[in-house]
């Protein structure tokens, strides 16, 4: 009969050790996730807000770009002018022309000079190390986010990195990546998966991580929605 008391205190010694020791382990489960969401929600600030940065620098870069762009081609329009006109005055001289400025050698000056500028290729974007490293981690690790897409609207008009938008080839925009990087993008609603090249700058709603094009969503079969919820990585280049 000792024995038996004995084996049952004992039982219910461990029974309520085991107790303790789920009470302890929710417990601590519990704490743990208030912890975690008190962590996202700091991380989700901080994202905004460095969101909105990068926005509003690119927005800055861009408006950079396009003040150096307007500089140079003045530059270059006020270099052929001042040629034309010592090449006028020298005519002139000889008794050969009395014509101070030739505006078709003006033109052609400007036209050879902007053959020049397009073979150089488009001015490359800043890009920072914190930028570099989130490209890397994006060859393993997808970034998700909401895609768009955009279409006729800007058919033909010019990207960020010079080229024309065909609505129809398998281009996006993202507001760092470099030019050309390409990009596996999967629509987590119905698994298609397209890949996609950046030639342009967006999107500019906090909400969007990419815009695509149409072509690219016809594939992802987003056309109806308009937008989706989708994964990126970035597809290592071919060596």
């Amino acid at each position: 009969m000792t024995w038996l008391v004995i084996f049952v205190a004992l039982f219910a010694a461990g029974v309520t050790r085991s107790q303790d020791d789920v009470a302890r382990l929710r417990s601590e489960a519990q704490s743990d996730l208030r912890r975690s969401d008190s962590l996202k929600k700091i991380w989700d600030v901080q994202w905004r807000r460095s969101d909105s940065i990068r926005i509003e620098a690119m927005f800055v870069r861009m408006r950079s770009d396009s003040l150096r762009k307007t500089a140079h081609t003045k530059t270059t329009r006020a270099a052929a002018i001042e040629r034309a006109l010592v090449d006028s005055i020298r005519i002139d001289t000889t008794g050969q022309d009395n014509t101070l400025l030739d505006s078709a050698r003006v033109d052609s000056a400007l036209s050879s000079a902007s053959t020049r500028q397009a073979k150089k290729g488009a001015v490359k974007q800043g890009q920072t190390l914190s930028d570099t490293l989130t490209m890397h981690v994006m060859m393993v690790d997808a970034d998700t986010g909401i895609a768009s897409y955009y279409a006729e609207a800007f058919h033909g008009k010019k990207t960020s990195n010079g080229e024309r938008y065909d609505m129809n080839d398998l281009t996006c925009a993202h507001r760092w990546l470099p030019y050309n990087t390409r990009l596996r993008v999967t629509n987590l609603a119905n698994g298609k998966v397209v890949i996609v090249r950046v030639t342009d700058r967006g999107p500019w709603k906090h909400t969007r991580l990419i815009d695509v094009s149409k072509g690219a969503a016809q594939q992802l079969e987003m056309i109806r929605a308009g937008t989706s919820r989708v994964a990126i990585e970035v597809v290592p280049a071919e060596k």
